[in-house]
């Protein structure tokens, strides 16, 4: 008889979207500098795709320290005493910075 504690299908797994329709947030802290910050759903698949709980850290860096490797994220619930106590950070727009690449050429 197979094992059912083995990797899930892709297509089972618990992602973002999933959370936002059970109106759950994500949590996403540093252990280094001991900061955690609070993020919607629906505004992390904007940034990151539908993806699962376990790969949002790796497309965020810590702003305070700027190191990648010590963050971690989590799913979390708002209850009724917590309402009006809890700050969330809220997508407000995307910028993107285009650099320009040059090359020298000989003629």
């Amino acid at each position: 008889m197979p094992e059912s504690n083995g990797p899930k299908r892709r297509g089972q797994q618990y992602t973002l979207s999933r959370a936002h329709q059970n109106r759950q947030y994500v949590s996403l802290s540093c252990s280094l500098c001991r900061i955690t910050r609070k993020y919607r759903c629906d505004d992390l698949v904007q940034l990151c795709g539908d993806i699962p709980i376990h790969d949002v850290a790796a497309h965020f860096r810590c702003e305070k320290c700027k190191h990648k490797t010590y963050l971690q994220a989590g799913y979390f619930s708002i209850y009724g005493p917590d309402i009006g106590k809890i700050s969330l950070r809220r997508l407000v727009r995307v910028k993107v910075i285009h650099k320009p690449i040059w090359r020298d050429e000989t003629i």
